[in-house]
C-alpha cells in the first residue's frame, strides 16, 4: 500500500461571517488501488480542515472531510462571533487521460452553525431569508437582545477534479476543482425563535499547485473562491426588537 501525506496551505476567498461556510473542494489525486492521501490545511484567520482519500479499487476512490471555522475568538456584546464545523463524505472516480488525472465525485455532509452580534443581512445568511437591524435599542427605546442564530443544515455536492502531469509524482504539479454544493437548513432559530428554512446552491472554485518535499510528503497552496449562483427569494424580515 502506498501513502501520500500531504501538509497544505489554503486562502480562500468566501465570507467568514455566513452562517453556511464551505469546505474546501481540492482533492489530492489517488492514482492506483491501495494508495492513500491524507490532507490537512489552515484556512485564514481561524480555519482548519483534514480530509482522507484512498483509492479502494481500481478507478474508484473514496474521501472524508471535517473541518471548523471561526470568526472572532471571543463573545462579548461588541464584537461578531462565529463557530461553524461540519463534515462530508464521498465517492468517485478517476481516469487518466495521457499526463492529465481527472476525478469526478459526489457526496454529502452535515454542519452546525452559530452566529453571535449585529450581523447585516448579507452578512448573516446570505440568503435574504433574515434581516436583522442594528442598534442597542428599538424604535420605542426598548433594549434589543444581541442577535444569535444558530443553525443545522445538509449539503450534496457534486464535483470533478483535475491535475495535471499526472504520472510519475516527482514533479511540480497544477490542480483545479469545480464544485457545485446545495445546503439545506433543517433547523434555524434567532434568538430561540425558529425561522424559515431556507435552501442555497454554492459554486466553489479553486486553483492549487503542489510540490514534492521528500519521500511520502509533499507541500500544497491553494486558492479557492466561492459564489451563490441563486439566492432563496423568501425576504421575511423578522425583527428582532419584536422577540
Amino acid at each position: 500500500m502506498r501513502c501520500f501525506y500531504f501538509v497544505l496551505l489554503f486562502v480562500a476567498a468566501s465570507s467568514c461571517t455566513t452562517l453556511y461556510q464551505p469546505l474546501l473542494a481540492t482533492l489530492p489525486a489517488v492514482r492506483e488501488p491501495g494508495d492513500v492521501a491524507v490532507a490537512g490545511s489552515w484556512q485564514f484567520p481561524y480555519g482548519a480542515q483534514v480530509s482522507v482519500i484512498t483509492s479502494p479499487l481500481p478507478h474508484t476512490l473514496a474521501f472524508a472531510s471535517a473541518g471548523i471555522h471561526a470568526y472572532n475568538t471571543k463573545r462579548d456584546s461588541s464584537n461578531d462571533y462565529a463557530r461553524n464545523r461540519q463534515y462530508e463524505a464521498g465517492i468517485g472516480g478517476y481516469i487518466t487521460v495521457k499526463r492529465t488525472w481527472i476525478s469526478a465525485a459526489v457526496g454529502a455532509g452535515q454542519g452546525r452553525g452559530f452566529r453571535y452580534g449585529r450581523f447585516g443581512s448579507s452578512d448573516i445568511l446570505n440568503f435574504g431569508a433574515v434581516v436583522v437591524p442594528g442598534g442597542a435599542s428599538g424604535s420605542s427605546g426598548r433594549y434589543v437582545p444581541v442577535p444569535e442564530l444558530l443553525g443545522y443544515y445538509t449539503t450534496r455536492f457534486a464535483q470533478v477534479t483535475t491535475w495535471w502531469p499526472g504520472v510519475q509524482h516527482t514533479t511540480r504539479e497544477w490542480g483545479s476543482s469545480l464544485r457545485l454544493t446545495r445546503v439545506q437548513f433543517t433547523d434555524l432559530t434567532l434568538n430561540g425563535v425558529a425561522q424559515p428554512l431556507p435552501t442555497r446552491h454554492q459554486l466553489q472554485a479553486a486553483i492549487a499547485v503542489q510540490q514534492p518535499l521528500a519521500r511520502g510528503l509533499k507541500w500544497q497552496a491553494a486558492a479557492s473562491f466561492d459564489v451563490a449562483p441563486e439566492q432563496v427569494a423568501d425576504e421575511k424580515v423578522i425583527p428582532v426588537s419584536g422577540l
